[in-house]
This record gives C-alpha cells, structure tokens and sequence, in this order.
C-alpha cells in the first residue's frame, strides 16, 4: 500500500512539473536543444531573399532555435541584446566592440523594421549565427590563404542582404559572368580589379554572383584581404565566410614598428602563394588596387581613389611569369549606404561606430583589360584600368 501511495505521488508530481512547463512556455518566446543531429540543417521562410536561409545556428554540433512567440523586432532584439550582454562577461577583452555592435543591432532593427525587409525570426536567427561564430572565430588566427567557413557562406550573404534594396538595385554586366566561368573552364586566371566602399563589400560581391546563378564564383573566388577585416573582432565572422589570401597593406607595415619584420615575412609567404595560385591556373581573384575603402570628399561625391602602381604590376609579373592565359577584368561597386565608413581613416584604431542603412546597391561587371586594349604597354595597365573602372563606375552611381 506504501509503494502504490509513493507511485501515484511520483505520477501526480510529474504532472503538475509538466503543467507548470507547458504554462512557462505559453508566456514567453523559449527555444528548444535537440542533440540527435550532428550537423547544421536548412529552414525556409516565406520571404527568404536567396534560393536557400540557414534558420539556426550550431553550438557543439547542437542545433539550437529560439522561436519567437509574438513575433514582433522588439522580442528578438531583447533576446539578442541579453546574448550581447552575456557575450560582454565571457570576453572582456572585447567590451568595447560588443558595445560598438550594439549600436549597429539597434540600426539594424530599425531599418529592417521600417522596410519590412526580413521577419523577426530570421532577424534573430540571422545575429545569432552572428554570436555563435564570434565565439567560433574570436581567437583565430588567419593564415596566409584561408579558406571559407562552408556553414556560414549562406548567412554571410542573408545578413546584408536584408538591408539591400533589391526593388532600386542596380546590377550591369551580368552577360559578362558566363564569360569568366568559361575561361575559368579553360583553365584561366581571372584577376578582377574593382573600387572599395565598405566592409562587406565581399559578401555583397558573392551577393551579386550567387543570385545571378553563379554559386561556383561566389564560393571560389578569392579575395585579397587586409589588416582590419582579419584583425577586427566584429569583421571577423564574415572574413572567414570568404577565401582570402591575408596581406598587409603598405600603411599598415610600420604600425606597430616592432612588428614589421614579422609583416613583411608574413607578406612574403603570402605573395608565394599567390604566385603558386597564379601557376595552378582556374583562380578568380578580386581586389581593390588602391590599398583601402573610398572616402566621400568634401563635395559630398564619392571618388575612386587611386590604384597604386606597384600592386598592379605585381599581379601582372605573377601572371606573365605563370604561362597560363590570365584576363585583367574592371568592377565597379557603389555600396556606401548599406555600412558607411569613417569619413577619416586612422591606422591605429578599429571603428568606434558602426552603422547601417536600407540601400539599393550597384555592381557592374566588365570586360578583360587586355581585350579593350589589345594594343596596351604594361606602362599603361594601371592608368586604363583605373579609368575604365571609372567608366563602369559612372555608369551605376
């Protein structure tokens, strides 16, 4: 009879815990852990902007979903801002970019809110990958060519392209795409050469590639980066959702002065890769040959800024030196409005501030250097490069 008694308490007890957990999950968004599974699954929206959106996020191989009962901005932006402020006491060392991130999750928020741009839920899947990969990430070390992080190519093009005005985007020389997959094809190298707004323009480029059917590009190309994207805690998670071969740029090289022995070592291992990439043949490569982002001038009009000489010239000794076909192809971008940069530019320090804005977007893709001027000396290449990009950069601003 006492065992009966302690095995019907037992039963009651268990009840009235999983009433009490079906009355807390009424009240508030909650999320669920599911370990069956060891790897990072696709979810789909109604207004998914991309063929396909990664709706969660792996912690451990431990997919996690928060849902959102009300489904309202303000409830995903609470539980965002408590995992920014958790994320603050696990790494004091980066207080002050947390808190920088913060303010670019409230801009965020309002300009996806006003333009009803994504729904809450992928909001808050889309800056929950986001945390998870500054986790991941935050401790890497780039090395001279890093290759990209698979399971966040899909969310690195979903995070801006919720901020993309696709209705009033501008997107040229689309023709000019089958071209490069072709010589890629053949075995070419494809060295683009292109303007620099902001600091997703890499993911805004694979943007352009991917939604014009060319995921092979987008995933394939590689991008020269420099010092901040892979030394900026904040830039960090999208770097490493592109192949970027790592470089220090010339104003970078001095600053710290004791670590310039180092950089310049570090540079030299990375121009022998690309000089081995230039000699397997089927690269595409992009950078901006004038060393940095553009900057507004005092007119208020954003000017391409020079392309240094030197950079050119190396790319174009690697090309000759490598015996396979290489084609020198212009892109011009105008991407300011969707992240702005500083209007000065300070080696020593990362931004401070950080914003965001709803904005149509341009690209326009264009043709091989070397096909426009069939008659060029090398003491030409940078001045007709630098103007036609001008020329394709007219044409979108």
């Amino acid at each position: 009879m006492i065992k009966i008694n302690i095995y019907l308490l037992t039963i009651m007890i268990f009840l009235v815990f999983e009433i009490i957990n079906v009355e807390n999950l009424k009240k508030r968004s909650f999320y669920l852990k599911n370990s069956d599974f060891q790897y990072m699954t696709k979810g789909f929206h109604k207004n998914k902007p991309l063929k396909s959106y990664l709706s969660n996020f792996t912690t451990n191989n431990i997919n996690i979903n928060y849902i959102l009962k009300d489904n309202t901005y303000e409830g995903a932006y609470e539980i965002i801002y408590d995992k920014l402020e958790l994320l603050k006491k696990e790494n004091s060392d980066n207080i002050d970019h947390i808190n920088t991130f913060e303010g670019f999750l409230e801009k965020y928020k309002e300009e996806i809110k006003k333009h009803k741009s994504c729904t809450p839920q992928v909001f808050l899947d889309i800056f929950l990958q986001f945390i998870e990969a500054f986790n991941k990430y935050r401790y890497y070390s780039f090395p001279n060519v890093h290759r990209y992080d698979e399971s966040l190519y899909e969310w690195s093009l979903n995070f801006w392209s919720q901020l993309i005005d696709k209705k009033n985007s501008k997107f040229l020389g689309i023709e000019n795409i089958k071209k490069i997959e072709k010589w890629k094809e053949e075995g070419h190298n494809i060295i683009i050469f292109g303007n620099h707004h902001i600091e997703a323009d890499a993911n805004i480029i694979k943007y352009f590639f991917d939604v014009h059917g060319s995921q092979d590009i987008s995933r394939n190309m590689i991008f020269i980066g420099g010092h901040k994207i892979r030394t900026d805690p904040l830039s960090r998670p999208f770097s490493v959702a592109a192949n970027l071969l790592c470089i220090y740029s010339k104003k970078y090289i001095e600053n710290p002065p004791h670590l310039k022995e180092e950089k310049i070592l570090f540079n030299h291992k990375s121009l022998n890769a690309l000089r081995n990439l230039f000699n397997q043949g089927k690269q595409i490569i992009w950078l901006a040959p004038s060393g940095g982002r553009d900057r507004k001038g005092s007119d208020g009009h954003i000017k391409i800024s020079p392309f240094d000489p030197k950079i050119i010239q190396t790319f174009h000794i690697f090309a000759k030196r490598s015996k396979v076909k290489t084609h020198f192809i212009g892109l011009a971008l105008y991407t300011y409005n969707i992240c702005p940069p500083p209007n000065t530019i300070d080696i020593d320090e990362i931004e401070k501030t950080r914003s965001c804005s709803y904005s149509s977007v341009s690209l326009n893709l264009g043709e091989d250097i070397f096909d426009l001027y069939p008659d060029m000396k090398e003491s030409e290449i940078t001045k007709n490069l630098y103007n036609y990009v001008n020329q394709l950069y007219d044409q979108i601003r």
